[in-house]
């Protein structure tokens, strides 16, 4: 589920350039926005708000997107927050034919961005995103992020079979047009994992949710 309508990333580093790209859709309404290959490509809890006549289409487009080859890092295929009871396979995407991130329907899929970071990498942000509900699937597993504590532990299973453990550091609701895409989705800095889905409260008008899920988490020991 997740202008992108909230485009994810934007690093304007290499990210920089996707602005608003990873609007967790499917959220019956945006969700974030996550950034675009390099520049060219580019995720409430409670009980869910009465289901709109239709799902929404939710933004997610980049605002400058540059090609850029995927990462060779193995692809993340699993991610199980065990505390939480979540566990979902994760596909690999890049962008729509209109520029947004592209995310599964089914909120019980997630979606790794294969132009950023990826587990193992050695620095940037690995960015995995989810519906957090739909009017065809329900309610998505990553709807339980909200109120995750500190201290969750996350394993992200890659192709290759190995586990990567990580520790939540901090769970945050944020407006989508105050999220900091750029650095959601930047590939520089001390590596670490960034889950994205939809939250907050929901415009029955617009049919869409107005904030962002953001769950930070970094790599164990």
């Amino acid at each position: 589920m997740i202008r992108a309508r909230v485009a994810i990333g934007v690093m304007l580093s290499p990210i920089a350039a996707f602005a608003v790209l990873l609007a967790t859709a499917g959220c019956a309404g945006p969700v974030s926005q996550a950034p675009s290959p390099a520049p060219s490509e580019a995720p409430a809890v409670s009980a869910p708000p009465p289901s709109p006549a239709a799902v929404p289409d939710i933004p997610r487009s980049s605002s400058a997107l540059a090609d850029r080859p995927p990462l060779s890092a193995p692809a993340p295929v699993r991610l199980v927050v065990p505390e939480l009871g979540i566990d979902v396979p994760v596909e690999a995407v890049g962008l729509d034919d209109q520029g947004r991130m592209g995310l599964p329907a089914n909120p019980a899929i997630a979606a790794w961005y294969r132009f950023g970071s990826a587990p193992g990498s050695a620095t940037g942000s690995t960015v995995i995103a989810a519906h957090v509900d739909s009017l065809v699937y329900d309610i998505g597993p990553f709807a339980r992020l909200a109120d995750a504590p500190a201290g969750t532990r996350i394993e992200v299973t890659t192709a290759d079979g190995l586990v990567h453990a990580y520790t939540l550091e901090s769970t945050a609701i944020v407006p989508k047009e105050s999220v900091d895409w750029s650095g959601a989705f930047a590939r520089d800095g001390s590596p670490r994992l960034t889950l994205v889905t939809c939250g907050g409260e929901f415009d029955y008008d617009a049919r869409r949710y107005l904030s962002n899920v953001l769950v930070s988490a970094v790599p164990l020991a």
